[in-house]
């Protein structure tokens, strides 16, 4: 019965037949068949949207922290955002590769396998510019890249472990370590085609130019935290970083900064024939009384007096004077 057609299917066949029209007996077939897609197990998402909202959320946070250590280290206003955060096979992904395009073979304990960090040319070339003082405005982003090019990429992509180690602390205590550097994606296969991975793709504005950066996260290389990837974990290890001040967070980050101290006796002035024609047992005169404090600096500016003596063996400085800073020295 389910095949018994209505009044007005018949009413439209006899009018079809009477005109000399063809008959398809597919078109209703297809009606029933509307809505309906294949469905390919093979290619399920693994990744949770739980897990791709967190990862959204950390990538955020690097893009902010990115962002603000480019413009300090390039002297110019760096914007980095992201666009997305989907999933897709490492084929797909690898197939998408420019050419040429540099790519970063990173581990990230405790996550298992690498990670790939990969920057477009142009984002590059406009990195290089920048840290020889030029401006990012690079038009020839065909070109291959030459050893000292490369050099100043891997210092950018160390800067870029910093940022990637800080942006996850919230989740986790992870350490990304750069294994090495590679401009074909034929050396960088680091999981299975047909493996599922997170792609994150930012946009970086600099100067002129527009570049492109993604990070690709095989899924095998989450497990070890797939159950901490989840925003009720970032939401509770926010709620416990507001309870300490500010105040204290700056005063610890500035506790720990390193600094250089340089101890120094007054400058003596000679001729050049003197020290030409000085030889092995002769004495330089210095001019610096023996009573004279003499100077510490802290990163080349003067801050404390001291004396010269001597602790385990080893020249030492006591410190007698502290400096202000109202006192004026050239």
């Amino acid at each position: 019965m389910a095949n018994v057609l209505s009044q007005s299917e018949i009413d439209e066949l006899l009018s079809a037949l009477d005109a000399g029209e063809s008959i398809s007996m597919e078109d209703h077939s297809e009606d029933e068949n509307a809505g309906v897609r294949v469905y390919d197990f093979r290619t399920a998402n693994k990744f949770y949207k739980e897990q791709m909202r967190t990862l959204n959320v950390v990538f955020d946070n690097f893009a902010y922290a990115m962002a603000n250590k480019m413009t300090g280290m390039l002297h110019t206003v760096c914007e980095v955002e992201v666009i997305s955060v989907e999933e897709q096979s490492f084929g797909e992904f690898n197939n998408s590769l420019p050419d040429p395009v540099v790519l970063g073979v990173v581990e990230m304990a405790p996550l298992s396998g690498s990670l790939l960090v990969e920057m477009s040319s142009s984002l590059v070339y406009g990195y290089v510019a920048r840290l020889f003082g030029g401006t990012a405005d690079y038009t020839m982003s065909d070109k291959s890249f030459t050893e000292i090019e490369m050099s100043i990429v891997e210092s950018v992509l160390y800067q870029t472990m910093d940022i990637m180690r800080e942006s996850w602390e919230k989740i986790a205590d992870v350490n990304p370590v750069l294994k090495r550097i590679e401009t074909s994606s034929q050396f960088t296969q680091i999981t299975a085609l047909n493996e599922p991975s997170a792609i994150v793709t930012f946009n970086v504005q600099l100067d002129d130019i527009q570049g492109m950066m993604s990070i690709c996260i095989p899924h095998i290389a989450i497990q070890p935290i797939a159950k901490l990837l989840t925003t009720v974990n970032w939401s509770l290890s926010t709620t416990d970083m507001r309870q300490e001040s500010k105040e204290d967070i700056l005063k610890d980050q500035v506790d720990n900064t390193y600094v250089t101290m340089q101890a120094h006796f007054n400058n003596t002035v000679t001729t050049l024939r003197e020290i030409l024609n000085m030889k092995k047992g002769d004495i330089i005169c210095i001019d610096h009384s023996i009573r004279e404090y003499i100077t510490v600096n802290v990163e080349q500016l003067p801050k404390f007096k001291g004396v010269v003596g001597s602790e385990n063996k080893k020249y030492a400085v006591q410190i007698a004077e502290i400096i202000k800073e109202s006192e004026d020295f050239e």
